[in-house]
């Protein structure tokens, strides 16, 4: 059924039963404080829900600083642990060991005594 058919067909009716067009049923119409109702239980999720996805990206965004910390802070402790690796094996050199020893006045023995335990 077209539009113009449908509308055509709706005054033929109203004109045979003595209703005029322009009489309405307002009682089926909603009342002008029902759509608040409706749409604040929605509004109030729609901003909790908001503020709760703003808490989480805050809360990333301090995880990300807090990674890039620990990151430079363990970059850090590494460059130290290898400087303090290199200074340990300079240390434990065979060559400057024996330099150590003969400026502060060691000797190789000239002989080796041999006590015996007789605790056990």
């Amino acid at each position: 059924m077209s539009l113009r058919w449908r509308d055509r067909r709706k005054q033929l009716f109203a004109r045979a039963s003595g209703q005029s067009e322009l009489r309405r049923d307002w009682s089926a119409r909603k009342k002008p404080g029902q759509h608040r109702i409706v749409w604040a239980p929605l509004f109030v999720v729609l901003v909790l829900s908001l503020l709760s996805l703003a808490a989480l990206r805050i809360s990333i965004l301090r995880t990300g600083y807090a990674l890039g910390a620990t990151l430079q802070r363990e970059t850090e402790l590494r460059t130290r642990e290898r400087s303090a690796a290199v200074a340990v094996r300079i240390e434990r050199d065979p060559h400057k060991l024996r330099e150590l020893a003969a400026r502060q006045g060691f000797a190789r023995p000239e002989r080796v005594i041999d006590v015996a335990d007789d605790s056990r």
